[in-house]
């Protein structure tokens, strides 16, 4: 495993009237640094007003990195200033985790991040540390000392494959040609040949695979709004959750109204949904749900709660996705296993709120699926371990086999192409047979 330690190298000031910065490189360091950075505020008022520490340099991870763990801290102190939690932010808007307030002498602290590492680097630049730099009272200056910041990462870097994926016959496969995977990978070949009554061969380094092909049938795609609602342990505004009844996330209800729970309790409203035109026999491809609501805080603890989550009966088959701001947006909900036909009547979607909680206006439930008729295309799913060696052969190129004799027997090989050299170029040859004349005798070497 590998660490780093980013740093931050900007920062935003909610009010560059009254915050000003000095020295302010000192706090582009990690919380090893013995110098700081002094944030003061001059108005005699005690006015909240914050500094976002930004800039850490996440492009210094690896694009390949498999991160395991991250810690985020910050030191400094502060002196004539109002004792108040630090917080995560993406933008200014969306709180994404918290920390102790500073304390009056020089610490580090370390904060609980509330999303993964992938949230935390897709708001990049926008990603920072936030800072009240209210003052204690209003004659008194305020001053944050900031030292500097740091993500630690600790990653993996997994060993780089040689995928390569080759096809004969009439039809596509995807990915095709030479591609560099991982190990660990889950890698999907799409076979789709032209003629749907062709036959389909696949081997794997050399090994046949056919058997556990897939076969797919043409996909027909339903989007389904809720038919119902029912809440449980909702103190306030459980009439509120209907108005997401019968809309689409793309069509929603308009109302700024908030549902909620019970102080130190959580509720939840469970959205149904009818499934009753797609066949009993179909298999169930894919399964995508967007949700289009609000919360009440941009504050995610116990206490703010305005989440959704996937329910199978009463098991939860997703993760749970929170509403990220105050603002309308919407959300997108996968199952995290596959879903029966049988399954699917059974699905539910869950608005959690707590005290502070939130609103759905809208949901369109979007089920992709295949009836087994009118063949479509085959799958072939596999996780790397190696470097690995796809050879798709569709129709009637599925005879060609290449042998050599060794000791005295002939022993098929694994090829997945000839080529011949025409006019000075190789040439990749369909029909093997041609290559070859019969009354030659060839030499392996």
């Amino acid at each position: 495993m590998a660490t780093i330690k980013l740093i931050p190298s900007t920062y935003y000031l909610s009010s560059s009237s009254y915050l000003s910065v000095s020295n302010a490189s000192n706090m582009y360091a990690d919380t090893d640094s013995t110098t700081y950075a002094t944030v003061t505020n001059s108005r005699t008022s005690t006015t909240s007003y914050y500094i976002y520490v930004r800039g850490f340099n996440f492009d210094d991870v690896p694009s390949t990195a498999i991160v395991s763990d991250f810690t985020i801290r910050l030191k400094g102190y502060y002196s004539g200033g109002y004792s108040q939690n630090m917080y995560l932010y993406d933008g200014t808007s969306t709180s994404m985790g918290s920390a102790s307030s500073l304390g009056t002498s020089a610490n580090t602290y370390e904060f609980t991040c509330n999303y993964s590492w992938e949230d935390v680097v897709a708001a990049g630049s926008d990603f920072g540390i936030r800072i009240n730099c209210r003052r204690a009272s209003r004659n008194t200056t305020s001053y944050i000392y900031i030292y500097g910041a740091e993500i630690e990462v600790t990653y993996t870097i997994p060993t780089p494959r040689s995928l390569s994926v080759s096809l004969s016959g009439n039809g596509t496969v995807s990915p095709s040609g030479t591609s560099t995977v991982y190990d660990g990978d889950e890698v999907e070949v799409t076979i789709t040949p032209t003629t749907k009554t062709d036959t389909v061969t696949v081997t794997h380094n050399g090994t046949d695979v056919t058997s556990q092909l897939v076969a797919h049938g043409a996909g027909s795609t339903s989007t389904f709004t809720a038919t119902d609602v029912t809440t449980s342990a909702i103190q306030s505004g459980s009439s509120y959750a209907e108005y997401a009844v019968g809309q689409t996330a793309e069509d929603p209800y308009s109302s700024t109204s908030n549902m909620y729970a019970s102080s130190d309790s959580t509720g939840y409203a469970a959205y149904s949904f009818d499934f009753s035109s797609i066949p009993s026999t179909a298999t169930i491809e894919e399964i995508e749900v967007r949700v289009y609501g609000h919360r009440e805080s941009s504050t995610i603890d116990s206490s703010h709660v305005s989440q959704c989550v996937l329910y199978q009966g009463s098991s939860a088959v997703s993760e749970e996705v929170d509403f990220p701001s105050t603002s309308d947006s919407m959300i997108t909900l996968t199952p995290n296993q596959t879903i029966t036909r049988s399954e699917l009547d059974n699905i539910t979607l869950r608005h959690y709120v707590g005290y502070y909680g939130g609103l759905v206006l809208g949901i369109s439930f979007v089920v992709t699926y295949s009836t087994g008729t009118g063949l479509d295309h085959y799958t072939y799913t596999f996780t790397v371990s190696g470097d690995a060696s796809i050879a798709v052969v569709i129709g009637a190129v599925a005879s060609n086999v290449f042998y050599i004799k060794e000791s005295g027997a002939w022993v098929e090989k694994s090829v997945t192409a000839v080529y011949k050299k025409v006019n000075g170029a190789w040439v990749e040859q369909s029909d093997w047979s041609a290559v070859f004349d019969t009354n030659t005798k060839y030499v392996k070497g």
